[in-house]
């Protein structure tokens, strides 16, 4: 089946995967700002799973159009498995390198723990060197939690971590 696109209404998206992102105060006003002036540019994808529509990519949007009590939103839909939807979310994110480096870590760590993957498997299905999946991996097991709670609350980002550490 290829994707299709249709209009979702706001209630039947999950949100389950959204602990993977960070809600970057800068990013969500730009969006706010553009979905204010333009609308919604670009569709929110999302998978079928288990009656609702759980988002891969538009966290975002999804907020945003919660803010501006829009009712539905534009969904790419893909019939794809909860491993290939969070594989894309690596992907979706990369050309224009809109994920913090602890974003990315988490994502990897979630594939290791829930998928039973190896960092070589890892390297193979992102298309990231073995190195690229160990550094992101190493990164959640040396910051101390309270600095990875700031993270991900958008306090402070990646690389003002890694400075801290």
């Amino acid at each position: 089946m290829s994707p299709r696109i249709e209009e979702i209404p706001i209630e039947e998206f999950d949100l389950s995967l959204s602990g993977m992102r960070i809600m970057n105060p800068d990013w969500v006003s730009r969006v706010q700002d553009s979905m204010w002036l333009h609308g919604q540019l670009q569709p929110v994808v999302a998978r079928e799973h288990e009656g609702r529509y759980q988002i891969i990519d538009g966290f975002k949007r999804y907020f945003i159009a919660m803010d501006l009590m829009i009712k539905t939103l534009q969904c790419q839909v893909l019939d794809i498995d909860l491993l290939q939807a969070k594989l894309l979310i690596l992907s979706y994110n990369r050309p224009h390198h809109s994920m913090e480096v602890w974003e990315e870590a988490m994502v990897l760590e979630d594939l290791i723990k829930t998928h039973n993957l190896s960092q070589q498997s890892l390297s193979a299905l992102t298309g990231y060197s073995r190195s690229w999946v160990s550094r992101r991996i190493s990164l959640i097991g040396k910051i101390d939690p309270q600095v990875a709670a700031d993270i991900r609350m958008g306090m402070i980002t990646s690389s003002q971590a890694r400075a801290l550490m």
